[in-house]
């Protein structure tokens, strides 16, 4: 039997714990091919969730690595700076027929490229000039969950492993980050049972919502963007994701009794203002939630996340609940794409086909 994206969504933190426990020949050769390019500036580049896994982990490789980090989508980079750009390719199911192209194009006009597919022998795979496999278990199912985890912890250790060669990373930071991935590998069963739990006491309020806001500062505001995409490709409703600030500026106006708001609590001084942005909003809808990573904040409303880092570590735990909802709340209201988009995908040639 295929899986099913739930049974893909409950794999990620053993699909972690293997790409941790196998880094080493994962990543075998990438740090020689890294410091033979030196590169001043790195593009991190795909489409749909891997854009969104690249958009999330740009800032730590930013951080890593010592060098500006950019994250676009393949029709969306127009033009490299520096001298020694590295474009890293990332596309989950390697098929991806504008990446492909991209690749193509670049490679002419003389950049480096590295692809990091699942697996390598793909047509993305095999397009760049050094290639990383993305160990994410040959996901079949359309909307990846399992992928995006493991595109950002893959980025994340090739940043970690880059930035110590070059002397950016501290030995003792290091070990400290391979310490946390392992530590949120080994709570995996613990956060998606409190996802669950979560899931069932709110689920007569979360079927009546039709509109959706995933909302968060810094990292968790591009984990957002994942979540609305989760939403949007299964439930097939109106869905967003913003960055705090600017969801003030304008969205939260569209609150009514059919929004359903996920608000990931961010550290520091921005925490009171969202929770106060939550007590107000909540006075409309009955689906307004915190997803919080603090064990002082509680409440009915409130789903606590415990994590060694809030920040970095929110696309391993941030982005589980929106998953859920796609995976779960899809078939209990009997969601369906509209018959003139189901084959979308091959219609307008997004895909390389398999052979």
């Amino acid at each position: 039997m295929s899986e099913t994206m739930h049974d893909c969504y409950l794999s990620q933190f053993d699909c972690l714990q293997g790409i941790l426990d196998d880094k080493d020949r994962l990543l075998a050769g990438f740090v020689p091919y890294y410091r033979s390019v030196a590169p001043d500036r790195v593009y991190l580049v795909g489409s749909g969730t891997s854009y969104n896994a690249c958009a999330a982990a740009a800032p730590f490789l930013e951080k890593v690595l010592g060098v500006e980090v950019t994250a676009a989508a393949p029709t969306c980079l127009c033009k490299l700076h520096g001298q020694r750009p590295l474009l890293i390719a990332v596309s989950q199911g390697g098929r991806s027929t504008n990446t492909v192209g991209f690749i193509g194009r670049m490679r002419r006009e003389g950049a480096s490229v590295l692809t990091l597919t699942d697996p390598v022998d793909t047509p993305v795979g095999n397009a760049g000039n050094f290639a990383v496999a993305l160990q994410a278990r040959n996901e079949q199912v359309g909307p990846k969950t399992r992928g995006y985890m493991a595109t950002v912890l893959t980025l994340y250790l090739m940043g970690l492993e880059a930035g110590l060669d070059k002397g950016v990373v501290d030995p003792s930071f290091y070990a400290r980050c391979l310490d946390q991935y392992s530590e949120t590998a080994r709570r995996g069963a613990e956060y998606l049972a409190a996802c669950q739990d979560f899931f069932d006491a709110h689920l007569t309020d979360l079927k009546m919502g039709r509109n959706y806001l995933f909302v968060g500062k810094g990292v968790s505001a591009q984990v957002a963007l994942e979540d609305a995409l989760k939403v949007l490709e299964t439930l097939c409703y109106p869905s967003i994701g913003y960055e705090f600030e600017e969801f003030l500026h304008g969205p939260g106006c569209c609150t009514d009794e059919n929004l359903a708001l996920f608000l990931f609590l961010p550290p520091g001084e921005d925490a009171g203002r969202m929770r106060k942005a939550a007590d107000i909003i909540g006075e409309a809808t009955k689906n307004c939630y915190l997803i919080s990573h603090d064990p002082s904040v509680a409440g009915e409303k409130v789903l606590y996340l415990p994590t060694p880092d809030p920040v970095f570590l929110s696309p391993f735990t941030d982005i589980l609940f929106g998953q859920l909802l796609s995976a779960k709340l899809t078939g209990i209201l009997g969601r369906q794409r509209h018959p003139a988009v189901k084959d979308i995908f091959t219609r307008m040639g997004t895909k390389v086909p398999n052979p």
